[in-house]
């Protein structure tokens, strides 16, 4: 497959994905909110807090897929091994370190109150345990292209 193709079914499932997250934000987090009114009345203090702690969240994933967006657009230009491109990775990581604090203080939250419950606790740490593995990877390839703009700009002073 040619990298040109593969970079726009990037770009596709990247905003199919962000429709998917929009519509999640917009419609499915507050119906489930009210819905868990109903199931749990004595909570009804603390839906709004945690209802507004998951929009964050979800904005900081919209953010993050901009970013990605863009970094689909240095490497389809071949500013790939560029300082920009590595600061959009710098910049990835630290939005995967601020969405764990995030999911962190979600799930402290929780806890003052009796906890989210064994599977919502389970699904919050999978969730850190997930972005841990992207943050590693992101800082994986960040080095990798560090590496390869050291050795590109040697190859090019040797010719």
């Amino acid at each position: 497959m040619k990298v040109s193709i593969a970079s726009n079914v990037l770009k596709v499932l990247l905003i199919v994905f962000s429709i998917g997250v929009i519509f999640a934000g917009v419609y499915i987090l507050p119906t489930l909110a009210n819905e868990m009114m109903y199931v749990y009345p004595e909570l009804e203090y603390a839906k709004l807090p945690i209802l507004i702690a998951c929009e964050l969240l979800l904005g900081l994933l919209m953010i993050g897929i901009g970013i990605i967006m863009y970094l689909l657009i240095l490497f389809d230009l071949g500013k790939a091994f560029s300082l920009r491109f590595i600061r959009g990775l710098e910049i990835l990581t630290g939005m995967c370190i601020i969405a764990t604090i995030g999911i962190m203080f979600l799930l402290g939250y929780m806890n003052t109150f009796g906890g989210p419950g064994p599977l919502p606790g389970m699904i919050m740490l999978g969730s850190i345990c997930i972005i841990w593995i992207i943050a590693a990877v992101i800082m994986l390839i960040r080095s990798i292209v560090k590496k390869a703009i050291v050795y590109k700009d040697d190859y090019d002073l040797t010719v």
